[in-house]
């Protein structure tokens, strides 16, 4: 332990021009007082003695000083140049050191100790009620309530201020405050330093150390104990709402997954559960869905205005200590910034690692911690949650039964069919409180116009995604599969017996814990995209399409979590999983040039290896693969250009009906349609897309003809175009 001795350094003896006896309050009057006996009866007496003196005749007064220097020491005010001192205010100059200590230790403390018995029924209700309040929300003892006490002082009065924060001592100094505080506030040695190093006032922010070295009370705590700011200080850091409407079985949550909350949320026990995942997920509602479930209120820890994170460190701290442990429950939601303490050169964490791991450890309530990504939280804090789950986005088997649900709630559950229900949930990728909002919004009845109904939940949905997620998710691409047929696909083996080997495996119970491993190669715009989506149609499965930019990260580690992320989200939701442009997936490793590649590749094969499930690989460029690993996959299906029959078998089928009168063919644009080499069904959906700009009149057979073999005019090895 450092050395006490109360030898000050120079810089804080400064001069201080003494005022008249005022003070703000009795308060800080009482408290200064206070100070300063403390002072007087310690060694500081000898080491500052002439400061103390100083401090003193602004306490009392200059006329109350006078007059017991007069009665006790009357030479001294007979002096004839007493008169010149008071005037030079070099009183303590001219006095003996001797003099001053008898001065202070008997005739000043008798008149201190009068003055604080006159305070001991003074109140001053404000101040007094405020520091009660900030006592219970932080769990303060009354050792840091001294503290904060004297901080609030230093900060507002200019008598605290000037010989407290220099002309006795600098008790500002974290140095200074910590080798003498105690003795300035008449408490005890060991609960001191305890409260200091251990206590509340800096996990919560009330007391901080600055930029100098030097420690102040917050801005905040000092507005709020000046009164500037409301005193019920539960608005300042929380909100006991809860309006959701949701029911925990609105949730795609697995049932174990509940089995475990139950368990938790019903202990006496400290619970801290950390829910993860994309926004827009629901962790949110459901986390308020539990709450009303089980008949707890919720303290939502409020987002501070400052947008500083010490304010919000301190909302939570306020929070989580006026919860009542038994009947709340506390949501930290948006805790993304306050989680993630793992410190890298990619992420600069706001969150002290110590701070939050103790946190976590030292609370006795019920805490749901809300993030949308989990990926940078140490794993020191990590091990210390209770439970974790992660959302995810919800897929259209779980929309579809959130929106039944709801339907069945207004009595309208066969309002429409299901073939209609299905296109909602296909369509529109919202979680279960964007469909809630829908119906209810909506008020859907039996006698409701159905088809003004369904553009309604259309519109509302779709203003909902556009609002939440900003843009529609790559799976959720509006498909229309009632006149699709892979009749006219060019492809090296039979799509019909593929489709019948994906259908046997679908259900039959032995191919439960085997995987099917799918690569589809080609040209582009063959179809090897629309026949994933039209297999997870015909399959009645979800289709995860993960692109390279959903996959790949620059950060150290993440691609590989990635990966695995995606086929465990595919295996959950029973899903099709699908990785469009192939060769950014799987590098050659025989070629590779940077060591990421091969662990890359790896990865990806080392999860195709466990998973359980229809996962399908398509690229443009075979070379660019992997060829070690091809053996994996037990389809590979080449899509190549079309035939002359598919050629017309398309055309007839996707644009032949664009003619308005129409029309049939004649021989000779028969015979120019099979003509055109290198036509894919990537070429035909072009032409459609530019029809569909033209008055319909206009439209003619030889102008469909004459662009599409304009779309293959610069693809290799065409040499016969149209006409």
């Amino acid at each position: 332990m450092p050395s006490r001795h109360p030898i000050m350094p120079r810089r804080f003896r400064r001069r201080t021009v003494r005022s008249k006896n005022t003070f703000n309050s009795y308060f800080e009057e009482k408290k200064t007082c206070e100070y300063l006996r403390n002072l007087m009866h310690s060694r500081f007496l000898n080491s500052e003695t002439e400061g103390l003196f100083n401090f003193t005749m602004t306490v009392l007064g200059q006329e109350t000083m006078i007059d017991l220097i007069r009665r006790r020491y009357p030479e001294i005010t007979e002096d004839k140049k007493f008169d010149d001192w008071i005037e030079e205010e070099s009183l303590e100059c001219n006095i003996s050191a001797k003099t001053l200590k008898e001065l202070l230790t008997e005739d000043v403390d008798r008149e201190i100790s009068i003055r604080l018995r006159k305070f001991a029924d003074c109140t001053e209700p404000d101040i007094e009620m405020r520091l009660s309040a900030l006592q219970k929300t932080f769990d303060l003892t009354h050792t840091e309530m001294e503290i904060v006490s004297f901080f609030y002082l230093k900060d507002t009065s200019q008598i605290t201020a000037d010989f407290l924060g220099g002309a006795v001592a600098d008790f500002g100094s974290i140095s200074v405050f910590r080798n003498y505080g105690d003795i300035l506030l008449g408490l005890g040695r060991d609960d001191f330093l305890d409260s200091v190093a251990k206590g509340n006032l800096f996990k919560a922010e009330i007391i901080e150390k600055n930029r100098d070295n030097e420690i102040e009370i917050t801005a905040w705590c000092a507005d709020y104990l000046s009164g500037l700011c409301e005193a019920d200080l539960s608005h300042e850091f929380f909100t006991k709402d809860n309006d959701e409407a949701l029911m925990v079985s609105d949730f795609d949550v697995p049932e174990d997954n509940l089995m475990v909350l139950d368990t938790l949320l019903k202990s006496n026990s400290r619970q801290n559960i950390l829910f993860y995942g994309a926004a827009g997920t629901g962790k949110t509602s459901f986390a308020r869905s539990l709450a009303k479930k089980y008949g707890k209120g919720l303290f939502t820890v409020k987002t501070p205005e400052t947008d500083e994170h010490k304010d919000r460190l301190r909302a939570i701290f306020a929070t989580v200590n006026l919860a009542d442990k038994e009947n709340s429950i506390v949501l930290v939601d948006e805790a993304d910034e306050v989680l993630n303490s793992h410190k890298s050169f990619s992420f600069e964490s706001k969150t002290n690692k110590s701070w939050i791991n103790q946190f976590l450890e030292s609370h006795e309530k019920k805490v749901i911690w809300i993030t949308n990504r989990s990926e940078w939280i140490d794993p020191s804090t990590m091990r210390r949650f209770s439970f974790s789950t992660e959302f995810r986005k919800l897929n259209r088997k779980t929309r579809l039964k959130v929106l039944q649900y709801e339907l069945g709630k207004k009595g309208v559950k066969e309002y429409f069919t299901e073939a209609e229900l299905n296109e909602i949930c296909t369509t529109y990728n919202v979680d279960a409180g964007g469909i809630v909002n829908a119906i209810s919004t909506l008020n859907i009845a039996s006698d409701t116009d159905k088809e003004a109904a369904l553009r309604k939940v259309k519109a509302v949905l779709k203003n909902h995604e556009k609002a939440t997620g900003g843009k529609r998710g790559g799976n959720m691409k509006e498909r229309e599969f009632d006149s699709y047929s892979i009749e006219g696909l060019n492809t090296s083996l039979n799509l019909k017996d593929v489709i019948s080997a994906m259908q046997g495996y679908d259900v039959q119970p032995n191919t439960k814990n085997l995987s099917i491993a799918m690569l589809l190669y080609g040209m582009p715009g063959t179809g090897k995209s629309e026949f994933v989506y039209y297999l997870g149609n015909v399959l009645g499965k979800e289709v995860l399409l993960k692109r390279a930019s959903d996959i790949q990260s620059c950060w150290v580690g993440m691609t590989e979590k990635n990966i695995a992320s995606a086929f465990a989200e595919a295996q959950e939701t029973n899903s099709i999983l699908f990785f469009d442009e192939a060769d950014t997936f799987l590098f050659p490793r025989k070629s590779a040039q940077r060591s990421w590649e091969i662990s890359f590749t790896n990865e990806l094969l080392t999860q195709m290896e466990s998973y359980k499930g229809i996962v399908v690989f398509a690229t443009n460029d075979m070379e660019g693969l992997d060829h070690a690993s091809l053996r994996r996959f037990k389809f590979k299906i080449e899509f190549r250009p079309l035939t002359p029959e598919g050629n017309l078998n398309f055309y007839n089928s996707l644009l032949k009906g664009a003619v308005q009168d129409g029309k049939e063919l004649s021989e000779e644009e028969i015979a120019a349609i099979r003509r055109i080499k290198n036509l894919t069904p990537g070429d035909f959906a072009v032409v459609k897309d530019q029809m569909s700009f033209m008055e319909t009149s206009a439209i003619t057979h030889r102008m469909m003809i004459e662009a599409l073999a304009n779309e293959v005019r610069y693809k290799k090895g065409v040499k016969e175009l149209g006409f």
